[in-house]
């Protein structure tokens, strides 16, 4: 009796130690795998699935790396890449990533600046919503529901087809995803008529921390409101939003005047300043400061980008009031639908079939970009404009957009969504370093550039805090590292100025429905509750 319970219990002891090896041996992409398998009743893994053994892993991972700063060999890489190809697939990632223990990063069209959205310092896998891309448009309300992964060209693509005085005020890049784009606020050449993407968003759908599929009346107005500003990778994965679409006029006209210093470019400059967040809120008027080569010199030229709501008869009168030193001439400027201006803030010739909105190329060739940005309250001075001018051509490579306020967007108040940088702006600036080169040392110098540059303009922007905004995605504002450890006062630090007052309130929305921070990165909003949260 004995020596058969001695038998007993060393095969049930062999047993349990078999198991637990089976089981910790198994590779995390296997036990990824497994857990699908559990969970999931509509599930393909050939076609959802990337581990890096996969052929097709490093195509698909590819496919939205948008900046060569990322896409070298020694970036880190994820266990795995799930492309859900419905909404349960969403919520089974969730499942098995908080099971498996490694974190999430979500991407929908992969432009993020510092690559948060497909890179971690610590064990990840990547849920690409590259297959939610539906865009389904409602005339009768003039609303619209897109998928996540739609992406920009898409989207004004499908509304054209239906209705061609419908638009939507979001980005110029066609290739921007919605999920990330609208999430952290989604800005574009409508603003001063109709404010930001967020301004004009009236539901979406969420899958939360604990898998729940929820829309606005679900989920709440804190949530609804957090999302809309707040960054939708803080609170859940975004599936799809409800946009109201915008009426706008038949034909509007566009235009791009470019200044060189020696043909008083500074004066028009600092009165764009003056003017152009003032003017008519059906005009929106870019300053963009390249450094080119002219007659073997380099110089740094201003193109004046314009849009206007109407005919050009209507545009000039208005300009040439409140903005003569512009020079602005009938042949300067060109009229057509909507739609069709897309292509010009694009830089892609006008005429071009409106199908090329649809094209993403299958493998980019990316450049190497280091992005930040700027809010501006007080008129730059002449003589520190051209001494900005010349610290420009001295990097070669750094561009600025600066783009006007005004408008709609100072009738809105700064609480109403998590985007706090509304009325006291003049404009807000884009840094642009985008570069080449593949020399050694290339990222470094340029990197470092950028931060000096950035550091030159601190006289002339906003301060206590300095602002920034969350699209325009800048690690040097601060960030946690490593990533799964989220440092109250280093979030702070970049939460302020993202969000300004805003932070503290999208703090309470994030310990209310993600307690245990699950849906972190290196600048999330943290959860108070969190035992990562230190």
């Amino acid at each position: 009796m004995e020596t058969m319970r001695a038998l007993f219990f060393l095969l049930t002891t062999l047993t349990i130690f078999m198991s637990v090896s089976t089981t910790t041996s198994l590779s995390p992409i296997q036990n990824l795998l497994n857990c699908f398998y559990h969970y999931s009743q509509s599930f393909n893994s050939s076609d959802i699935i990337y581990g890096p053994k996969n052929p097709s892993f490093s195509t698909i991972l590819n496919m939205k790396i948008h900046n060569k700063r990322f896409k070298t060999a020694t970036s880190p890489k994820a266990l795995a890449i799930i492309t859900p190809k419905d909404d349960s697939h969403v919520q089974t990632t969730i499942k098995c990533a908080k099971i498996n223990n490694f974190q999430l990063r979500i991407r929908s069209g992969g432009h993020d600046y510092e690559g948060f959205s497909y890179l971690s310092d610590v064990p990840y896998v990547i849920i690409d919503l590259l297959h939610l891309n539906s865009v389904e448009v409602n005339l009768q309300d003039e609303t619209t529901w897109v998928e996540a992964g739609a992406t920009l060209g898409k989207i004004y693509y499908t509304i054209s087809k239906k209705n061609n005085s419908l638009a939507f005020p979001s980005g110029v890049c066609f290739s921007l995803g919605a999920g990330g784009h609208f999430s952290g606020g989604g800005y574009g050449n409508l603003m001063r008529k109709f404010g930001l993407s967020i301004d004009n968003i009236i539901d979406a759908k969420i899958v939360d921390v604990n898998g729940n599929i929820l829309d606005r009346k679900s989920m709440g107005e804190d949530l609804f409101w957090a999302i809309r500003g707040g960054g939708g990778a803080s609170f859940g994965v975004i599936l799809s939003w409800k946009l109201k679409l915008v009426q706008v006029t038949p034909q509007v006209t566009v235009f791009n005047v470019k200044r060189n210093m020696d043909e008083g470019a500074t004066d028009v400059v600092y009165k764009w300043q003056l003017v152009a967040p003032k003017l008519h809120k059906d005009i929106f008027i870019r300053a963009q400061h390249n450094v080119v080569t002219i007659s073997g010199k380099k110089i740094v030229q201003v193109s004046f980008i314009g849009q206007f709501l109407g005919t050009i008869e209507r545009l000039l009168p208005l300009i040439n009031e409140s903005f003569p030193e512009l020079g602005l001439k009938k042949n300067d400027c060109s009229s057509m639908p909507w739609i069709n201006s897309t292509f010009f803030w694009y830089d892609i010739p006008i005429g071009t079939p409106l199908e090329a909105l649809l094209d993403e190329p299958k493998d980019p060739k990316p450049i190497y970009i280091k992005g930040q940005s700027d809010y501006v309250k007080k008129p730059i001075p002449k003589k520190d404009i051209e001494s900005i001018w010349k610290l420009m051509v001295e990097g070669e490579t750094l561009s600025m957009q600066w783009n006007p306020y005004g408008g709609r967007m100072e009738e809105i108040l700064p609480s109403e969504t998590p985007f706090p940088h509304r009325a006291g702006n003049l404009f807000l600036i884009q840094y642009i370093n985008s570069w080449i080169e593949e020399s050694p040392g290339a990222i470094e110098h340029r990197v470092n550039f950028s931060r000096l540059f950035h550091e030159f303009m601190t006289p002339y922007v906003s301060n206590s805090p300095r602002e920034a905004f969350l699209n325009y995605r800048d690690a040097d504002v601060g960030a946690n590292h490593p990533s799964n450890a989220t440092k109250i006062d280093v979030a702070r630090t970049y939460g302020s100025k993202y969000f300004k007052e805003n932070f503290e309130r999208l703090v309470s929305v994030k310990t209310k429905v993600d307690p245990e921070n699950f849906f972190r990165y290196e600048q999330s909003i943290p959860s108070r509750l969190s035992k990562t949260h230190i």
